[in-house]
């Protein structure tokens, strides 16, 4: 077993959840032959607050853009995805196994009052993981792509995210 399948099984264990592939929504839809790496269009991200824990906002994030977090001082933006992500243990560099998405990851990029403040990153099918400094953390439930089908999480996380949602923004 590779260290990069280790890693990544390492990260779902700790988080709780178990290691799998995303599914699309429509199991029976394939990825249109040579369609080439999977190209975000949109991801939906649930956010929730270390301090405040009753905290949550939901917004459908396109890559580069910058959005508020509810009322906050916070500001993100998805900078980075990775459609099949895994970590190198020896030189700690985020890549992609594939250029199919069976372990979606997000790099997101958060500001405080305009000044950069944290980097982290959100995984579909996985619940919300803080950093030993992050006061916020992301939760990808749905995934839409350019040349691929939705995906849509089916995972224990997102029943539960899924009645506390409002409006998305």
């Amino acid at each position: 077993m590779s260290r990069r399948i280790v890693v990544v099984a390492a990260l779902a264990i700790l988080a709780g959840a178990p290691a799998r592939a995303a599914a699309p929504a429509n199991p029976s839809a394939a990825p249109a032959s040579g369609a080439g790496p999977a190209r975000l269009k949109s991801v939906t991200l649930h956010i929730f607050n270390r301090v405040f824990t009753g905290f949550h906002d939901k917004v459908v994030a396109v890559p580069n853009r910058e959005y508020r977090v509810g009322d906050t001082e916070f500001t993100f933006r998805v900078a980075r995805f990775e459609p099949d992500f895994t970590l190198d243990l020896k030189t700690h560099r985020v890549t992609s196994r594939s250029g199919e998405p069976r372990n979606p990851a997000f790099e997101v990029i958060v500001s405080r009052k305009g000044a950069p403040h944290d980097t982290c990153w959100a995984f579909f099918n996985m619940p919300p993981h803080y950093g030993i400094r992050e006061e916020l953390a992301f939760v990808a439930t749905r995934i839409e792509f350019t040349n691929r089908p939705v995906l849509a999480s089916s995972d224990s996380i997102a029943m539960r995210i899924e009645p506390r949602e409002g409006a998305a923004r």
